[in-house]
């Protein structure tokens, strides 16, 4: 695999935000590929274990690793009952027994303080027999680390990480320098106005949960599944999202035949079936709209 011209030119297209199109970039340099399903495992490339395994020696003094790594692009940490979201850190890399995920973030606007605590729990849930390590690589900014009781947490900068970037891809053919010089010209504006990766306003979470409210509608009358077409900023979006129509199928009146209907987050390799919607092939995810015989809310 190698990354391809036009996949770079697409992603300028893409309507993402910043932090969406550096996650991306970022991605494809460690596959040395194509952006992948979410979730996905996948082998990273020769390059990609020089940067990874650079970015856990200034993140915990690691000094080599034994085995390669599992590579996860929208790691999917999934919901413990009906009632939470779950959670999916950028990315993921997985041992038999380790687990490091990095987040990334270009907005200090975006950080959420419930949201590293909320990484931690999910992972020590799902995978007790790890260790836990988390990066959290962020522009320069003031927050308040959170407790991490037996896990690892390591918050580092652009400032920082940029180097290992530019030293570890600096040599790479004409794509991988091409999508370098993408990524340094991102993290550099941080802080200026991201003008070229707007996302509609349209997108606005009350506009898709009416959308999905009126799919399950639908749904509640003939029975026949359905599924949101949204292509989200990522997979944490999607499950905050899942929740939200869960919550407004939930305050329709008891006995509404809505009431029946369930949202849930159809995947490509645990799910059966193929996707209904653009977004589900593109993203491997998407919210289907089911009918059950009880109410679920």
């Amino acid at each position: 695999m190698a990354i391809e011209e036009e996949v770079l030119r697409r992603l300028r297209t893409l309507k993402l935000g910043r932090e969406e199109y550096c996650q991306r970039l970022l991605t494809m340099l460690i596959l040395d590929g194509p952006y992948p399903p979410w979730n996905s495992r996948n082998e990273p490339s020769t390059k990609g274990v020089e940067y990874l395994s650079a970015l856990d020696a200034l993140c915990f003094g690691t000094a080599e690793w034994s085995a390669r790594p599992t590579f996860v692009d929208e790691f999917e940490l999934a919901k413990r009952n009906d009632e939470e979201a779950g959670a999916a850190p950028d990315h993921a890399l997985m041992w038999e027994d380790r687990l490091w995920m990095i987040e990334l973030k270009t907005e200090a606007s975006s950080h959420r303080p419930a949201q590293i605590p909320t990484y931690l729990r999910l992972a020590r849930h799902h995978y007790p027999s790890c260790r836990v390590h988390l990066t959290y690589l962020t522009p320069e900014m003031a927050w308040t680390r959170p407790a991490s009781g037996d896990a690892q947490l390591a918050h580092v900068t652009w400032r920082q990480v940029l180097p290992l970037i530019t030293d570890t891809w600096g040599d790479g053919d004409r794509m991988q320098r091409q999508a370098v010089k993408l990524l340094v010209e991102a993290i550099g504006c941080i802080g200026s106005r991201w003008s070229h990766g707007q996302r509609p306003k349209t997108a606005e979470s009350d506009d898709l949960v009416k959308e999905a409210v009126a799919l399950a509608e639908a749904t509640s009358r003939d029975g026949r599944q359905r599924a949101l077409n949204y292509l989200g900023a990522g997979l944490e979006e999607l499950q905050r999202l899942r929740l939200e129509v869960k919550e407004a199928i939930g305050s329709a009146p008891a006995g509404a035949p809505i009431r029946f209907v369930r949202p849930w987050l159809w995947n490509v390799d645990s799910s059966t079936g193929r996707a209904l919607t653009h977004a589900g092939r593109e993203t491997g995810y998407e919210i289907r709209l089911s009918r059950y015989r009880a109410d679920h809310h």
